[in-house]
């Protein structure tokens, strides 16, 4: 779901809280006036200043000029300081890996301090589901991975735990890195609790992180290579962009199951961990040498 969407979903809770609906009919009734229609915005004077800066931040992703879209993120942060939507904004334009984890950091401090304790108790298990977490959720998920990236291996695993604790449906993906993680630090037993919440998955991701779990676990057997058959079975493409020394093609802004897109953005994040485990790429390519 993109940002647009969710500016959409806002701006519908928010006319919404502006009714006085006395049932449950009137209320639907009200709102399938807009089936297929733009949700109109609230006017600036009836923001709070909270809301004006998540507009302001709205506003500057649209923008092309970086210059004037700066201006409005600031802006944001002048109407509020801990607007998590401007530090996510930050991160993701930011110049170095560390800047970007420095804002992404600032918009979980933030989120922390404007959610509250206690909201956090009540609603873990579903977080993706409420829209206002969702900028909290994506710096998490930032966050993470900057940390992996600047050799904090054991700090990003737990930071995505903590992501799978809240938001148990995981619809961001944070599982695909966190069994990933496991793996390259060597916790099997962590692995394990993971992937049995989503035994079921079967993307590139899934897949063969499970072949490389069962190959480090118990070796070249009939059940990694079994798992490594199904791997193989769900992408083509995977084992032949593992096993190559060349450098990878350009990580796609998306991908289809199965695809060549797929197998170029796994191995992108996976590469690197398969040919540190001892012994997993020489398994792969006796495997694929007997195709």
């Amino acid at each position: 779901m993109n940002k647009n969407h969710e500016k959409t979903m806002l701006d519908l809770k928010n006319l919404i809280k502006d009714q006085n609906f006395k049932s449950i009919e009137e209320a639907n009734k009200f709102i399938s006036q807009f089936t297929g229609k733009a949700i109109p915005s609230r006017k600036d004077k009836d923001l709070t200043q909270e809301e004006r800066a998540q507009e302001l931040v709205y506003e500057a992703s649209e923008m092309d000029d970086a210059m004037e879209a700066d201006k409005k993120v600031f802006l944001a942060l002048v109407n509020d300081a801990d607007c998590v939507e401007a530090y996510e904004y930050m991160a993701e334009t930011a110049q170095s890996a560390l800047q970007s984890m420095i804002f992404f950091k600032n918009g979980i401090t933030a989120a922390r301090k404007k959610l509250g304790d206690k909201f956090f108790e009540e609603s873990k298990g579903h977080f993706w589901g409420i829209v206002e977490t969702r900028p909290y959720m994506r710096c998490m998920l930032g966050y993470a991975m900057g940390l992996y990236a600047l050799d904090q291996k054991d700090a990003a695993l737990n930071a995505l735990k903590q992501m799978l604790v809240l938001n148990t449906n995981d619809n961001q993906g944070a599982r695909d890195y966190a069994m990933l993680y496991a793996l390259d630090l060597g916790k099997l037993s962590e692995y394990e609790e993971i992937h049995e919440q989503f035994e079921t998955d079967i993307t590139a991701f899934a897949t063969f992180n499970y072949a490389l779990f069962l190959f480090l676990k118990y070796g070249d057997n009939n059940v990694s290579r079994a798992a490594l058959e199904v791997a193989r079975g769900r992408n083509k493409h995977v084992m032949a962009f593992l096993m190559s020394e060349r450098q990878l093609p350009e990580s796609p802004a998306s991908y289809s199951l199965g695809d060549k897109n797929e197998a170029i953005y796994y191995c992108d994040f996976a590469r690197p961990v398969w040919r540190k485990s001892e012994g997993a790429i020489a398994w792969l390519t006796a495997i694929y040498q007997k195709r």
